[in-house]
């Protein structure tokens, strides 16, 4: 036998080797960047991006390549202040291709306008080997040119890209409501703090059309996505360029509601990216007020001795105040057709006065004020319920008759007062809340106002403005004056825009709360114009009299049985130097009218004055508006007895 050998084992030769892969063109490498500096930041690039890359094969050749993106999600779930980590790529996201470069479109998504990726490319070779270790780098893809949405018709003209045709009503010569289609274009985009500049009647048909141009090279518009009163963007794609609304054109349209609207479009490209256009407009035109106050003309008014036009209440009969709304025309009269007239009524005690502006009304009265006002476009929807007809004394009457169709009246009214409180030298001012809507007859509604007219309780002294709403059956509300006081003042002062003097007719103006006075004529007054005091201690008499005193408590309308009288008294002249002098008894005498007082001042024999500030509060300065005050000046003289003079004794006296 021979003897044999075994040769040692060898770990098998491997007869090919896998290629490398590398990219040639794209940013930094993040990925292995050393963060141990800080945190790495991924490079920008632009969602269209040109990306080359390379292989080799030491002993073969590359047959192609399989490239991958992953991205994170747009923004972070909720809770987190970053999105997760970017994600590896699965099997199913890789693509072959042969070639070396490529043009990508990264994906964004809309309202974020980068987002972050990673891209995966590995090669191939000739006998199906792959490299093991895919080239790779991270990127925040930023769309810095995302499409650009046109509001606008297929000839380019922007305004009409936007539009509604709807009615609009007037009355015509003959005093026949008339109706007239109209169509109104939507131009106005969305401005921060500015009000819409276009209307368009609350029942048009709302057409908004539209195309999109794509702002990055060898893109394309994907689709678009619009939103007017819908809960979220309706998504169409790019072959539909417009929608319609009030006319039923497809299942997606939500019909909008009258008020202020505003239409957003978004165009959106292959990217994700979006931008977007918006067109703002008021859907539905505001109704106008005017006042519809008594007829001064109307033979039902007397004439007291003050030159005031006023009727008793108990002398008007089931046909009210003739000449005025305060009687069944108030509800058969609608306000569109109710004769304008800047003229309201004061109720105090038994007795209404026909008040205009700048009148003078008792303190703890009620002004009433009666409106009319024309809109051009809403149904008179009235606020009266079926439950409110159906109480014996609901009055009835056109007025309350609610109607789903236009009568170019306004459906109610609202009201605000503004009073500058006295003394008005302070400046200080009282802001009512504005009333609710009337009428408004609904038992089960807690803003239940069954009333045609406003009446405002007149609690305070002093300048009052008020200005009256009107409200149609759409809700629109007149909204042209904001601060009545503002433009009063400002017009009446000789200055002013053009705007407030053409608002300020909707504002009225007057005052309340009656000044007291002296009763000069009773017997006994002291002192009567040219009185003659002769010692500086003057016994004064002064009656007076307050037409509307009020106590806390008194009940509206009417007025106290009890005078609260503040006298305080101040003299002028000169003293005995002959400078001016102007002195003023520290003493405030309340409810008195016989005084003694002693003037401690020099004050110089000859013409004087008797100064005396009479009101109708006690506390005016601290308790504005609880009163007012008048000053009444008295000249009299002041002349106290010459004093006998010396003489020389004659000759054979002692």
């Amino acid at each position: 036998m021979a003897a044999g050998c075994r040769e040692a084992l060898r770990p098998p030769t491997e007869d090919n080797r896998p290629p490398e892969t590398w990219i040639t063109a794209a940013p930094f490498d993040t990925i292995t960047l050393d963060k141990s500096g800080g945190e790495a930041t991924p490079d920008k690039i632009p969602v269209r991006f040109h990306v080359y890359w390379a292989g080799s094969d030491e002993d073969g050749a590359v047959a192609g390549f399989y490239w991958a993106v992953t991205e994170t999600i747009p923004q972070p779930l909720e809770g987190f202040v970053r999105p997760p980590e970017l994600p590896g790529p699965k099997p199913q996201d890789y693509h072959y291709t042969a070639k070396t470069d490529s043009t990508f479109i990264f994906k964004v998504a809309e309202n974020v306008s980068d987002r972050q990726h990673v891209f995966f490319i590995y090669s191939v070779d000739n006998k199906g080997k792959a490299d093991a270790t895919p080239a790779r780098f991270l990127f925040l893809a930023k769309d810095q040119f995302p499409p650009l949405p046109l509001i606008q018709d297929r000839n380019g003209l922007r305004k009409y890209g936007a539009y509604g045709v709807g009615t609009v009503y007037h009355f015509d010569t003959g005093g026949n409501l008339a109706a007239e289609q109209d169509t109104f274009f939507i131009q106005d985009v969305d401005a921060i703090g500015r009000a819409p500049r276009d209307t368009v009647s609350s029942n048009a048909a709302l057409h908004f059309e539209w195309t999109g141009r794509p702002q990055i090279p060898g893109s394309s518009i994907t689709g678009y996505a619009y939103k007017l009163d819908e809960t979220d963007y309706v998504r169409v794609p790019s072959t539909v360029t417009h929608v319609d609304y009030n006319t039923g054109v497809g299942s997606d349209v939500v019909p909008p509601s009258p008020g202020t609207k505003l239409f957003k479009l978004k165009a959106v490209d292959q990217a994700g990216g979006d931008r977007d256009s918006s067109r703002r407009f008021e859907l539905n035109f505001s109704p106008d007020t005017w006042w519809a106050g008594p007829d001064l003309a109307s033979p039902a008014w007397q004439l007291n001795w003050r030159g005031e036009k006023y009727v008793y209440l108990p002398s008007l009969g089931p046909a009210g105040l003739a000449g005025s709304l305060l009687s069944p025309d108030s509800v058969n009269i609608l306000p569109a057709r109710r004769v304008q007239r800047r003229t309201f009524l004061e109720f105090w005690m038994d007795t209404l006065f026909v008040r205009s502006e700048f009148d003078t009304l008792h303190l703890n009265s009620y002004a009433i004020f009666h409106n009319g006002g024309f809109d051009r476009d809403s149904p008179y929807l009235v606020k009266v319920s079926s439950l409110a007809t159906g109480f014996p004394d609901f009055p009835g009457g056109t007025v309350l008759t609610p109607l789903n169709q236009p009568t170019g009246s306004p459906i109610g009214f609202r009201s605000r007062v503004v009073v500058l409180l006295e003394p008005s030298k302070d400046g200080f001012v009282s802001s009512f809340a504005q009333t609710g809507l009337y009428p408004l007859f609904d038992p089960n509604d807690v803003f239940d106002l069954p009333r045609i007219a406003v009446y405002h309780p007149m609690i305070f002294a002093g300048k009052v403005y008020v200005v009256s709403k009107a409200e149609d059956g759409d809700g629109a509300r007149d909204q042209r004056v904001d601060d009545p006081r503002q433009i009063v003042e400002d017009v009446d002062s000789g200055g002013g825009t053009d705007a407030e003097k053409a608002l300020r007719p909707l504002i009225m103006t007057f005052y309340v709360g009656r000044a007291p006075y002296l009763l000069t004529a009773l017997p006994g007054f002291t002192p009567l114009p040219g009185h003659v005091f002769t010692d500086l201690n003057w016994n004064l008499v002064l009656p007076a009299l307050d037409d509307d005193p009020v106590d806390p408590g008194t009940p509206r309308g009417n007025k106290s049985n009890t005078q609260t009288l503040r006298r305080t008294l101040t003299v002028l002249g000169r003293d005995t130097l002959g400078n001016a002098l102007v002195w003023t008894d520290g003493i405030r005498y309340q409810n008195t009218e016989n005084i003694n007082f002693t003037i401690g001042a020099p004050l110089a024999p000859g013409p004087a004055t008797l100064e005396v500030e009479l009101c109708d509060c006690l506390q005016c300065e601290t308790n504005r508006g609880t009163g007012r005050c008048t000053t009444i000046q008295i000249p009299v003289v002041y002349q106290p007895p010459t004093p006998p003079t010396a003489s020389l004794a004659r000759p054979g006296t002692r």
